[in-house]
């Protein structure tokens, strides 16, 4: 019997219970030759938890080589080395049943292909699961408690400290912790918006903690980060539940200028306006920068007419742009307006007739499919009738015709389920990329922004350009690279 061995343990468990994976292997190998079961292959996820599937590459590899048939056997060391989820265990039972393949554990002597088996396997998995929730539980209660005794928890340092392996203080790195002065210094007594900061900052070549550059967002973080007054805060994503204690560690802020940077942020948030009416710049939010990939933002110029009247002339930019990490320039709204309707104008027609062509084929595809399960359900009404004919005849055992009736139900349910599925699809109203490009070439002159506006919501994911300059002018246009439309 082709059997998989697989084997699995978490970095926890080998440290804390003795669980070495090179140990199961060979138990578990050991078995099999006693059995006189063909190995087909052994499947090992080490320093992985048991909490779920999805997770662990091996055992996905298992699943797939036992959905082809291929493994007709799977022996483990213990029932939690599989799964410790009750659901997870529950669909790997179902799997086994349905490609008649056997399960069974080592320690616990568990053999799924019995009724009492199967039994046994649930309730296992129940305690298994039971003591996983029990772990996170213990695990949270540990963590609240070092939080409350002050040492900050978490794999890396705020910017301005370090931690060494093993060490549960944090200590002050004073080249970094400078950094962190000057920011709360500009913020707070230079007026330095928190743009500009990161903008300084990349333009010194000063590195974040990850050696990634600055932006806006990584400083209004830092800003109202409590550590650096010498606090450990928690659930910071929580306003119900967040709170923040005095930590063990030394303070790079003293506390009267972090509360000052609060109350400036706080204050600045309220007075900052919605500038950008996206009727106005209806592109905003589908545009992506062809350098670096970022969003382009919205902004406006403002000018004045010679009549007195003011105008305003909307643009998009980089967002990377202001803070120096970016090197795209600035795009009006009317050159994307011209460059988006030429893109549009110039997709190649072939491309369109592709479109109607697959939508074609998989109309007739799933004709085909629909007549081919007609005539499938055919021939088990008349094999049903057959078999009821030899029945009522004496010529069939009654346990043979439940039989063959409980095979044809079961036949004609699935087929059923099919051909729903199937006019379903042929219902759907499939929106494909030809129907969006017929549509933006015959209307979009004749809409108004706040239409536009729409059509973009409804057809487009993003658009990918760049600002080109034109040779000898001071001022480029805008060339889209990419399209991704919203098809269904």
């Amino acid at each position: 019997m082709e059997t998989a061995i697989y084997v699995r343990v978490s970095t926890e468990e080998q440290a804390q219970e003795g669980f070495s994976i090179r140990a199961q292997e060979q138990k578990l190998k050991d078995f099999a030759r006693i059995k006189d079961w063909s190995i087909y292959n052994i499947y090992v996820d080490e320093g992985i938890s048991g909490k779920n599937l999805t997770e662990r590459p091996a055992i996905q590899k298992m699943i797939k080589a036992i959905k082809k048939g291929d493994v007709k056997n799977v022996l483990v060391f213990k029932i939690d080395r599989l799964t410790r989820s009750t659901s997870d265990l529950l669909y790997l039972t179902d799997l086994f049943n349905e490609q008649d393949c056997a399960f069974n554990s080592l320690t616990e002597s568990i053999d799924t292909q019995t009724a009492s088996g199967r039994m046994f396997l649930k309730i296992i998995g129940i305690f298994a699961e039971f003591e996983r929730e029990n772990i996170i539980e213990r695990s949270k209660v540990g963590i609240e408690r070092k939080i409350r005794e002050g040492y900050a928890i978490g794999g890396h340092s705020s910017y301005g400290y370090e931690r060494e392996k093993g060490e549960k203080i944090q200590m002050v790195n004073e080249q970094e912790a400078e950094i962190v002065r000057e920011m709360f210094d500009m913020y707070a007594n230079q007026g330095v918006s928190l743009t500009d900061i990161a903008r300084r900052l990349n333009v010194r070549k000063i590195p974040t903690k990850k050696g990634g550059v600055w932006e806006a967002t990584t400083i209004n973080r830092m800003l109202t980060n409590c550590n650096y007054i010498g606090e450990v805060r928690h659930h910071v994503n929580d306003e119900k539940r967040e709170y923040s204690v005095k930590g063990r560690h030394e303070a790079i802020i003293d506390k009267e200028q972090f509360d000052n940077v609060q109350r400036l942020l706080e204050k600045n948030k309220k007075i900052s306006p919605r500038k950008y009416p996206l009727e106005n710049n209806y592109f905003a939010g589908f545009l992506k920068c062809g350098i670096c990939g970022y969003k382009l933002e919205t902004h406006n110029y403002y000018g004045k007419l010679k009549d007195g009247t003011h105008s305003v002339h909307g643009h998009y930019r980089c967002s990377r742009r202001l803070v120096r990490a970016c090197t795209a320039s600035s795009i009006s709204h009317k050159k994307v307006e011209s460059a988006f309707y030429e893109y549009i104008k110039q997709i190649a027609d072939f491309d369109i007739i592709d479109e109607i062509e697959i939508e074609e084929e998989k109309n007739q595809k799933i004709s085909t499919q629909v007549k081919a399960y007609g005539e499938k359900y055919s021939q088990l009404e008349a094999k049903e009738r057959e078999a009821m004919k030899l029945y009522v005849a004496n010529e069939m055992e009654f346990d043979s015709y439940r039989e063959i009736k409980k095979m044809v139900d079961k036949e004609k349910i699935i087929i059923d389920t099919e051909l729903t599925k199937l006019q379903e699809m042929s219902e759907e109203t499939t929106i494909n990329k030809a129907d969006i490009i017929n549509n933006f070439r015959e209307n979009w002159s004749l809409l108004s922004s706040g239409e536009r506006r729409q059509v973009l919501l409804q057809s487009i994911e993003t658009i990918s350009l760049v600002s080109e300059k034109l040779n000898g002018s001071h001022f480029g246009t805008a060339k889209i690279l990419d399209v991704t439309f919203t098809t269904s």
